[in-house]
């Protein structure tokens, strides 16, 4: 299978440099392969002449695009899009650095599995430099800055389940700093909406769109990317988002995408006493399960051990399981495949997924869900 990476940049040479580097390490199947569609939406800081300069050892596409008043994100991505030769498209911003799994993992995901938006995380890097000279090398960890904060999204996945089909609001999720969509889906919802021209809402948009086509999102942990640090202007971004959720919802009425609402209270600057994310994103997706009438008054949960021995036919129990009764599955192997197999699974239940969870995401679990045999499995009696 051929990716295409698509990564759009507008004068940030500082930071793309440690992105494009960090693409030198990839390492693909024997059968896959990858370009760099580079967009470079008008940039005047001598970003083109940086690539140039740069000792990369993969084909990168470069597009100029001129910067007029239609310059957006949505646009670059889409200008993107229209010149990748893979039948994957994949996404990443000019500010990350990318593991040398990245590309792999979304490949497969995608292989054998049609109708797909696969889902990676960032983690958050502290102000700093990166070594350059390192990180030509290998992607050494010494190379970055200190981490900094887990992506927002794990903290939800860690309490509800590594399982995105099981979240009401999974469209909730795409990020355009680290997804992949074939190019034929991208093509058939329309792909960008242009008219979102500031930050936000303009890939979770296209989120709503895929999953009203009804492609399946999955989350993979294994394709992960590094935010590095800039800084931002909180009550700008606010701005930006009050005015794009008015236009996302003056297209999509729907009520799902006008409960994003319950998020203001941790965007607005101004609120001192406003939620987490965490907080805030929870009020937003049990909302949503509520109106679809999922309410937490089923029956017990059943539990699911998968281990190294129980790996072979591993799926079709859990189908079989998930299919007579609410099921939690804790998975203890390190096989990459096993959560793809239950993230597209349907079995009109609740269906909950904890990949090598710690004792602590247990213990939570446990209390959240009214789950004793979780506890026990975190040592408790």
């Amino acid at each position: 299978m051929k990716a295409s990476l698509v990564v759009p940049t507008y004068n940030s040479k500082e930071l793309l440099a440690p992105c494009l580097i960090s693409l030198n390490h990839q390492r693909l199947g024997p059968s896959d392969t990858f370009e760099v569609v580079l967009v470079d939406d008008g940039s005047t800081d001598g970003t083109g002449d940086m690539v140039d300069r740069l000792p990369l050892t993969y084909p990168v596409r470069r597009l100029h695009l001129p910067r007029t008043e239609e310059s957006c994100r949505s646009a670059a991505r889409n200008a993107g899009i229209q010149a990748a030769d893979g039948e994957l498209i994949v996404f990443a911003d000019g500010d990350q650095i990318i593991d040398p799994l990245f590309l792999q993992e979304h490949i497969r995901c995608h292989r054998d599995r049609p109708g797909i938006v696969a889902i990676g995380f960032r983690d958050y890097l502290a102000p700093g430099a990166v070594d350059l000279e390192r990180l030509r090398s290998s992607l050494d960890p010494e190379a970055l800055p200190d981490f900094a904060a887990p992506d927002e999204r794990a903290e939800v996945t860690d309490l509800l389940s590594e399982n995105l089909g099981n979240l009401a609001t999974a469209w909730h999720f795409l990020y355009g700093c680290n997804v992949s969509v074939r190019k034929e889906d991208l093509l058939a919802v329309g792909a960008f909406d242009v008219n979102i021209k500031k930050w936000s809402f303009e890939d979770v948009e296209l989120g709503y769109r895929l999953h009203r086509r009804g492609l399946t999102f999955v989350h993979t942990p294994f394709a992960r990317v590094h935010h590095q640090f800039h800084p931002e202007s909180p009550r700008e971004r606010y701005s930006d988002w009050r005015e794009n959720f008015a236009y996302f919802t003056s297209v999509h009425p729907e009520l799902d995408v006008r409960l994003q609402w319950i998020l203001d209270a941790y965007f607005d600057p101004a609120r001192e006493d406003g939620p987490s994310w965490f907080e805030a994103y929870l009020r937003f997706e049990f909302a949503c399960r509520a109106r679809a009438g999922r309410l937490p008054l089923g029956e017990p949960y059943e539990v699911l051990v998968v281990d190294d021995g129980g790996l072979p036919g591993a799926g079709e129990r859990i189908a079989e399981a998930g299919a007579r009764t609410d099921l939690i599955v804790v998975d203890l192997t390190d096989d990459r495949d096993l959560p793809l197999t239950v993230q597209t699974l349907s079995t009109g239940r609740e269906l909950l997924y904890f990949k090598r969870p710690g004792e602590g995401v247990l213990k939570r679990a446990a209390k959240t869900f009214g789950c004793p045999e979780l506890a026990r499995l975190a040592g408790e009696e």
